[in-house]
């Protein structure tokens, strides 16, 4: 501590040493600055801007809020990087606030990269600052602009960059976060416009959860009454909400909206489903049961979303593939057969967890082709530890032609090493 002794010195020196002292304190107040300014590492964000982020960045599953905590839907339709400068990602996609749905261009421009935690030797894990702009097509009805600052987490893996989920499921989870504000362009009105995945920036009046996203009570009615109800999986009221919060809004008129109703007939349990509120069809489940809940996603990668039911008395989903060719939905057998099922989409593979034992679980690996699905490899892993007891690979006939007794990571086959990290990483 500096201790000035103003009975001492001359009312002159006193006043010649304080500006010194300034002069000195404001350079070093620069130097600081100067020093932050650099940071990080210059040589870091060299080498993480050769990566292409676009599929770290292209994420929609987004929960967004605009002022007061009215609902706002984000999507993005492209992200590309820029040809020339590798801070710049071009960014296109829609806005919706209640009933209103713009389109909106603008860049993502990344200014700095640092290490995160390490949690496993076969990857790197790393943050990214981003500075953002997204404008809405002025011609639009109630169009402005979103501007502010952007968060993302993500791995390095094989010389690509992935979206880091690795602690996806753990209370407070969040990546890829927005958060800045919406201005009109008609009253330069400034909105807060916040909106990320698991949980959006700022958001403590709005956002009770512990485990996930949760809304405040008095918040609800501004929107969000479709995610809250869906909640309540096995009501019928949860699956009409369950459909609406499944919606391809972004598509605007072209959008097909799947919605379903649940019947018993002589027994069996149906679904009438509706296509844009229309009769399509009605899928026959065969077995009694009132409690389940709908997953529509694409199940043999063919751009095309799919209709997935999950019976809970049977702890089993039947999948139904959407036909261009009939238009309409076709059971797929193969599924009936599998208990845990997961998208790979990375690979176009069906990846199966099935238990063998208490100490054992079985992971089967398909490959989907227009011949449909193929095992390929399968592992024998224990269930609390992740720890990989043996590994097979299969050829086109269905023979094994490789076996693998407890394996290291380098002796799995690269779709299993990306498998590991990108779904369960406790390799």
């Amino acid at each position: 501590m500096l201790v000035f002794s103003f009975d001492v010195q001359p009312y002159k020196t006193r006043v010649m040493a304080m500006k010194k002292l300034m002069m000195t304190m404001l350079l070093l107040v620069c130097s600081v600055y100067l020093g932050f300014a650099k940071v990080p590492n210059n040589k870091l964000n060299e080498q993480l801007l050769r990566y292409d982020y676009s599929q770290v960045l292209m994420r929609n599953d987004l929960l967004g809020y605009i002022g007061n905590g009215q609902r706002l839907y984000m999507h993005f339709d492209t992200i590309y990087k820029d040809k020339v400068n590798p801070h710049w990602y071009h960014v296109e996609g829609k806005s919706k606030v209640k009933q209103n749905l713009c389109s909106f261009t603008g860049r993502i421009d990344l200014h700095s990269f640092a290490p995160n935690e390490q949690v496993d030797p076969n990857f790197k894990r790393y943050k990214l600052k981003a500075q953002y702009r997204f404008d809405e097509d002025k011609m639009q009805k109630g169009s402005g602009f979103f501007a502010g600052s952007f968060t993302s987490y993500f791995i390095i893996y094989q010389d690509t960059a992935y979206f880091d989920s690795t602690e996806d499921g753990a209370d407070g989870y969040n990546n890829n976060q927005f958060e800045g504000h919406w201005t009109s362009y008609r009253t330069k009105a400034s909105k807060k416009a916040n909106f990320g995945v698991g949980r959006i920036p700022d958001s403590n009046d709005l956002d009770v959860g512990s485990a996930e996203f949760y809304v405040m009570p008095n918040k609800q009615h501004l929107g969000w009454e479709s995610y809250m109800k869906a909640f309540e999986t096995v009501t019928p009221e949860g699956q009409k909400a369950q459909a609406e919060e499944d919606r391809e809004w972004w598509k605007g008129d072209k959008e097909i909206y799947i919605s379903w109703q649940s019947k018993t007939e002589h027994g069996a349990f149906k679904l009438d489903i509706y296509s844009n509120k229309h009769y399509l069809q009605t899928l026959d489940l065969g077995k009694i049961g009132s409690e389940y809940w709908v997953d529509q996603r694409d199940y043999n990668f063919d751009g095309h979303r799919d209709f997935a039911v999950w019976l809970y008395n049977l702890t089993k989903r039947q999948v139904f593939l959407w036909s261009e060719k009939q238009g309409k939905y076709v059971h797929e057998p193969f599924f009936d057969k599998l208990e845990s099922p997961t998208i790979f989409d990375e690979a176009h593979c069906i990846v199966d967890t099935h238990d063998v034992s208490n100490d054992v679980v079985e992971e089967r690996m398909y490959r989907c082709s227009t011949r449909g699905y193929r095992l390929i490899s399968t592992l024998l892993r224990h269930p609390s530890n992740s720890k990989i007891l043996q590994m097979k690979v299969y050829d086109d006939a269905g023979r094994c032609v490789r076996e693998v007794q407890s394996p290291t990571y380098k002796q799995l086959t690269p779709l299993w090493q990306k498998y590991v990290i990108l779904y369960f990483f406790r390799y």
